[in-house]
């Protein structure tokens, strides 16, 4: 890959891993060619680094250039919408190295994990490789799913097949594959719900055995919620106290994390008690009580196995308080026909110091995230908002959520959502940052 000339010191986002890691990478400009950066991902150390990866995640030697547009003269015809040629309009990316030794799949995922965070977070992008085993790399790449081989030319039927090379020994990546943890090298859970000490309670981590086998029970709660319900067997819930996600949020330059609720613990239970009883927050929970009441209400929580509840900090403040449920047990499921994996989410932020878009942008399509990757399984998320509450309606449909119908609870009548594990990670909604208006239309997002 050979420079034109000498880059200049330029500012780009830091690329750090989650929580306990927290290791610290920079993206350096180390020259130009033509048009496109040059760029090179480097170990930056910082004093609030935690531990360290599983193996290093940076290669000394590899370069690679930040994304670079299609020839214009080899677009497709936009008539032509095969894979081929969706693939042949997307955007590109040149990685190269030297010595004999390859970048791991691991430092690739790291250099995908930074291509991500600049713009303009394509759905797509292709890759070209240049260096000793670079086949192996391929390879590999696409064993673990964070890569797919280029699709061969084709047109739609009635069409000749365009003859092109362009598309030899080029890969393509895809931000979804990317979001659900291909390629990262934490072991089974993607990295931002792999948390050691998430099963550091048991004598080794469960994530190191098979996924549990699928049993059923039935729940009914008649008379007092609309709940009767044949569904899987739930899977012990986190270890109250635990982190449970963490990711870096590089507008803030700040860790978004969730935490098990301990109702036990006073600091939990005292966060709990002040937010449900500020006028702000009971509008809409009308959970206003003492302190034992609010106790109860967690402990209750906390020994149904439907619901988790959880605490969410920016860095080391709690903001806000989730609940997370399973939908086919809960009374929203006696309103549509509830999957056996679907979830759903309620959400407060107590601290008002923490709201304003360029968060609410942060922790929305994080929670959403915690859900799809905590259990592969889970292909649905859903809402119950109040039908009238336009603010939180739109935020949902910018994070991929679509109006189902309206449904009438014993307490409000909501709109019952819904967004998809395909439609989600299509969009991939982690660059949001709140500065320009709140999306309306998640679809304007899809970088086709």
């Amino acid at each position: 890959m050979a420079a034109s000339k000498t880059a200049k010191s330029e500012t780009l986002p830091l690329v750090r891993l989650p929580e306990p890691w927290k290791t610290t990478y920079e993206l350096k400009v180390v020259s130009r060619e033509n048009s496109h950066r040059i760029l090179k991902l480097s170990h930056a150390p910082r004093q609030d680094d935690g531990i360290p990866p599983p193996e290093p995640l940076h290669h000394d030697s590899l370069l690679f250039t930040e994304f670079v547009h299609p020839n214009k003269d080899r677009i497709p015809p936009e008539g032509n919408n095969s894979a081929w040629a969706r693939a042949q309009r997307a955007l590109v990316s040149h990685w190269a190295w030297e010595g004999s030794t390859p970048p791991t799949v691991g430092q690739i995922w790291n250099v995908v994990h930074a291509l991500v965070s600049l713009p303009p977070h394509p759905e797509i992008f292709r890759v070209t490789l240049s260096g000793p085993g670079q086949e192996l790399l391929a390879q590999e790449l696409q064993g673990v799913g964070l890569a797919i081989r280029h699709p061969e030319p084709s047109a739609p039927p009635g069409q000749p097949t365009p003859e092109s090379k362009d598309h030899v020994n080029q890969l393509v990546v895809s931000q979804g594959a990317f979001w659900q943890g291909a390629g990262a090298p934490f072991g089974t859970r993607p990295p931002w719900v792999a948390d050691p000490q998430l099963h550091d309670q048991y004598r080794r981590p469960l994530s190191e055995f098979p996924l549990q086998p699928q049993q059923y029970t039935l729940t009914t709660k008649f008379p007092d919620v609309r709940v009767h319900s044949y569904h899987p067997v739930r899977p012990a819930k986190p270890k109250p106290g635990s982190r449970i996600y963490s990711r870096y949020i590089p507008h803030l330059d700040e860790f978004f994390s969730m935490v098990a609720l301990d109702y036990q613990n006073e600091e939990h239970l005292q966060l709990f008690h002040k937010w449900q009883n500020d006028p702000r927050v009971s509008k809409g929970w009308n959970e206003t009580g003492t302190l034992e009441q609010h106790r109860e209400y967690l402990r209750r929580a906390h020994e149904d196995p439907h619901q988790l509840t959880v605490l969410a900090k920016f860095n080391d403040t709690y903001f806000a308080y989730y609940e997370f449920y399973w939908a086919k047990e809960d009374h929203l499921g006696a309103h549509f026909n509830a999957g056996d994996w679907d979830r759903g989410r309620h959400s407060l932020v107590g601290d008002v110091r923490f709201r304003g878009p360029h968060r609410a942008m942060a922790w929305w399509c994080s929670q959403m995230h915690y859900l799809f990757l905590d259990d592969p399984r889970t292909m649905c998320l859903v809402g119950e908002p109040k039908a009238t509450n336009t603010t939180v309606l739109a935020y949902d449909f910018a994070h991929g959520f679509t109006v189902e119908k309206l449904v009438d609870l014993p307490h409000k009548r909501s709109a019952l959502v819904k967004c998809t594990r395909e439609k989600f990670f299509q969009i991939s909604p982690f660059w949001y940052t709140g500065e320009d208006p709140v999306p309306r239309n998640p679809d304007r997002a899809l970088k086709l």
